[in-house]
């Protein structure tokens, strides 16, 4: 009971947080998201250490071009001065070539390059979707003709209600396991019950935020969010199973830590960029 109230106090702050940091504006998702970016990243370095030993420096450095490329992808919307796009991009191009050579000279390990491609990759998993999120959310030439926040705030609100719609069919007609090697309680019926939640969801969007998208517009928003929030939410499963860990991190009471809570985000964000690329 106590695990239960913890988890819905966490839930709600959760989508309380993320709302707020949509809706009030691009510099306060600038800032929100940046921390989270930055939380998720330090999570997925935990995650891929693997017995090797930390290097305080070298994280500190990640760190940095973490920030760096958050920026810098975020500057693409419009919203941020273009000398300061420009001095972001450049860090972040510097970060590229301090990497791999303070790699030389920091504590041996067996796998350096390993170290190497972990912080890179991390980067690009975590860090570059979310950013994202930004640009297509405040791209400054489409907010000249629409409030593209609300379509920011639409893709989480499709990828909860496929969480919702797979755990509600899921619990109750699952039988035939969606893929055991890697989550074995998610099952194809409720994989296409979340997929169904998001349709009708979808179907009823353009009479609640008129004059964004076409019905048929947001309905394949909908069917992509769903498909690929699927996969993302795999894709950190894996992970996790190689990491030999339940949860990505504690950070959050009751749901775990940041990756867990944006697993589905980090692969539907570059695929809802590029479908809302073509359509706008």
């Amino acid at each position: 009971m106590k695990n239960l109230l913890t988890r819905t106090l966490t839930g709600i702050l959760f989508i309380v947080i993320i709302t707020t940091a949509v809706l009030s504006g691009a510099y306060t998702f600038l800032f929100i998201f940046g921390i989270i970016s930055l939380l998720g990243y330090i999570e997925f370095i935990n995650l891929t250490q693997f017995g090797r030993k930390f290097d305080k420096i070298l994280l500190m450095l990640d760190m940095a071009g973490t920030c760096a490329l958050f920026l810098a992808v975020f500057s693409f919307s419009g919203q941020l001065p273009y000398n300061f796009q420009k001095a972001s991009i450049l860090t972040y191009v510097i970060y590229l070539v301090v990497r791999p050579v303070t790699q030389l000279y920091s504590t041996p390990e067996k796998s350096p390059i390993t170290s190497w491609a972990y912080s890179i990759l991390g980067q690009i998993y975590v860090v570059l979707p979310l950013a994202l999120l930004g640009v297509w959310g405040y791209k400054s030439d489409y907010q000249l003709f629409m409030n593209t926040e609300y379509l920011l705030m639409a893709l989480f609100i499709f990828v909860w209600t496929n969480d919702t719609g797979a755990y509600i069919v899921g619990c109750t007609l699952g039988k035939h396991r969606l893929f055991e090697r890697i989550s074995p309680k998610k099952s194809w019926e409720g994989f296409f019950g979340g997929l169904a939640f998001c349709i009708i969801l979808a179907s009823l969007a353009n009479h609640i935020i008129p004059g964004m998208l076409s019905t048929a517009q947001w309905i394949g928003m909908g069917i992509l969010t769903s498909i690929f929030s699927t996969w993302g939410d795999l894709c950190e499963s894996l992970l996790k199973r190689t990491a030999g860990v339940k949860d990505s991190g504690k950070i959050l009471p009751g749901h775990g830590g940041i990756l867990d809570r944006f697993d589905s985000e980090l692969i539907a964000s570059p695929v809802i960029f590029i479908y809302l690329t073509f359509v706008l």
